[in-house]
């Protein structure tokens, strides 16, 4: 298993099996792409490793049946819910699935991805089952942002935030992919160390649709053209469509406020935080910035794809201008 960049993240785990007092729940956060799933398979290997030394081995069969997702303890709730959407009634299915002992060891591992794409009522079927754990479950839990996850399951987990890497392992991972290092360079301009992002670019091109649309938005944004922001997101057809243009717009917004203080260096999305930087004042941005996290927890309450995007326009432009007018 090849693991690029991920230091801060990959150390606080170390802290934690060296200290032999690892939680028995981990959240990792970090965008999408960033490589949440890719350590929340490292970390079951290091709550499942048989092996000497420090953990984990890599070597042990514990560790060579969880990073080929063979092992019968290391499971993935998101994988078996009908449609690939957490509901209820499954979700308490499997819930029950874990009061038995595991297959195989002493551990089960339950590895739940997109904790911030559940629903209220998911997140509170699952509250007691993280609070109350038995003595062999640990869980380990991915999500993109922690605002869309409830302050009481927030307060029973860990949190590990896994940043992006940096251009040398970046440029690394996706030679491995045949991608040179020209091509490479452009691309870290544009997703900054964001490998995953990357690698679906790349596969997917111009279908990427919520990308162009988040970005047409964006200098729509930094020319003050309220209409043709409304036309970009009004391109979207989907409520995951609008979730993922939003994540974008929320990125530059933080990226455009730190650049604009001087604590960053608009690595990622380049362009675009430079000229949301340079049309609006920090107060502004910020403004926008958290006008996009509400709007961003909205998108999963289901909207009407069209009266949403036309609600998202209307609401960044009201963000900026009621910061100027003070």
């Amino acid at each position: 298993m090849e693991i690029y960049g991920k230091k801060r993240a990959l150390a606080a785990l170390d802290r934690f099996a060296q200290s032999g007092r690892f939680p028995h729940a981990l959240l990792l956060t970090g965008d999408s792409g960033i490589g949440k799933r890719v350590l929340a398979d490292y970390t079951a290997m290091m709550y499942m490793c048989t092996g000497e030394g420090r953990k984990p081995c890599m070597r042990c069969n514990e560790c060579r049946r969880t990073e080929q997702h063979i092992h019968p303890d290391v499971v993935y709730p998101l994988s078996v819910m009908e449609k690939g959407k957490y509901n209820a009634d499954d979700l308490r299915s499997f819930i029950a699935g874990c009061y038995i002992k595991p297959n195989d060891g002493d551990i089960r591992v339950c590895v739940f991805e997109a904790l911030d794409s559940m629903s209220v009522i998911c997140q509170n079927t699952l509250l007691k089952f993280i609070e109350e754990p038995l003595d062999f479950n640990r869980y380990i839990f991915t999500a993109d942002r922690k605002e869309p996850v409830l302050q009481t399951v927030l307060s029973r987990v860990t949190a590990v935030t896994v940043d992006a890497c940096d251009e040398k392992d970046f440029a690394a991972a996706l030679s491995g992919h045949g991608i040179d290092a020209s091509r490479a360079e452009e691309l870290f301009a544009r997703f900054g160390g964001n490998i995953g992002a990357a690698l679906k670019f790349e596969e997917n091109g111009d279908d990427m649709q919520y990308y162009h649309a988040a970005v047409k938005a964006c200098d729509a944004l930094a020319d003050k053209k309220e209409l043709d922001c409304l036309l970009a997101v009004s391109s979207l057809k989907t409520r995951e469509e609008v979730f993922a243009a939003l994540g974008i717009l929320t990125d530059i917004f933080a990226q455009a406020a730190a650049y604009k203080s001087g604590k960053g260096t608009a690595e990622k999305y380049m362009d675009r935080t430079k000229r949301i930087a340079s049309a609006y004042s920090l107060a502004a941005i910020t403004k926008m910035y958290d006008e996009a996290l509400r709007l961003y927890g909205m998108s999963f309450t289901n909207p009407n794809v069209k009266l949403f995007a036309a609600e998202c326009c209307g609401a960044l432009f009201d963000a900026a201008e009621s910061a100027n007018r003070r």
